[in-house]
This record gives C-alpha cells, sequence and structure tokens, in this order.
C-alpha cells in the first residue's frame, strides 16, 4: 500500500473534506509525534480548525505514528521520516515549507492531490471529490490559490486522457 506521511494543515484541510476517516482505512498515513502536538496546540482554540484537530485526534487509530529526532516543526520531522525511506508521499499544504522538502527523495503533494488520488484508486466518485475539494476550499479559505488550482486541474486533466 502506498504511505502518505502527511502534515498538520493538510490533515484538518482533509478532515474538512470528509475523508479523512476513508483514506486513513484506505492508504497507510504515517505522522509523527510534533504533528500530534501542533494538533492538540490547535485543538486548544474554539474555532473551526480548534474543533477540526480535535476530531482528527480522535482519527489517529490506524495512523502509524514514527519516531524521528524532535524537530521545531512537523514539516521537518516529516523530512526526517522521508529520509528513512519510510514514506512513498510527503502531503503537506504549508507551501513555505515546499523548499525544504526538496532535499528528500519522496514526492511532495498537496492535500487536493491526495484527494485526486482516493478518485483515481476508486475511492470516491469524481462528483465526490470535486465537493470534497470545494469543503476543503471554503473551510480553509483557499480561494483560488495554489492548492486548490492543482486540485481542480488534476480532475479537468483526467477528462482529456
Amino acid at each position: 500500500m502506498t504511505i502518505f506521511a502527511i502534515d498538520t494543515c493538510s490533515l484538518i484541510a482533509l478532515y474538512y473534506s470528509g475523508y479523512l476517516g476513508i483514506i486513513n482505512k484506505n492508504a497507510d498515513i504515517v505522522i509523527t509525534k510534533k504533528i500530534i502536538s501542533e494538533l492538540e496546540d490547535i485543538s486548544a482554540f474554539t474555532d473551526d480548525d480548534g474543533r477540526a484537530a480535535e476530531d482528527v485526534l480522535r482519527l489517529l487509530s490506524g495512523i502509524t505514528i514514527i519516531e524521528t529526532m524532535p524537530q521545531s516543526s512537523g514539516e521537518e520531522e516529516l523530512i526526517e521520516v522521508a529520509r528513512q525511506n519510510k514514506c512513498d508521499f510527503i502531503v503537506s499544504d504549508d507551501i513555505r515549507a515546499i523548499p525544504k522538502f526538496k532535499t528528500v527523495n519522496s514526492a511532495i503533494i498537496f492535500s487536493s492531490h491526495l484527494l485526486y488520488y482516493m478518485y483515481r484508486t476508486g475511492i470516491i466518485s469524481k462528483e465526490e471529490g470535486l465537493v470534497a475539494l470545494e469543503k476543503m476550499r471554503i473551510k480553509r479559505s483557499w480561494k483560488e490559490n495554489v492548492i486548490y488550482i492543482a486540485g481542480i486541474q488534476l480532475f479537468k486533466s483526467y477528462e482529456l486522457l
């Protein structure tokens, strides 16, 4: 099975899609202790992201927690996970962290790519994927950013094949 190392903001976005539980059942997800710590910090807030982080923490069964040397961010710990060859993809919606990820051999994708992967593997329909992508865009206030555009382009490009 394909292994996805997923950062904090992507877990929250995928939760908003409504498919994090299904993704968890159909893909191997790995995270680190720092990501759990970041989710715990976010869950202290009473806003939508805080409630989402709290729910994500409840969904952790079945998710592999990989031990790494403690780092200052979950993304940095995911770099270590990739260096240890413990994942096929790093899933990150933190655009500022992307240059750091280029030091590893694992492919870097957005949460919208993982949603598309679920569609391409027959887990969800195209319509479900597009609705989920729109939910993510609204809840994460993406507007027309690169994460959303990348997802839309993936779904549209498949029509051309």
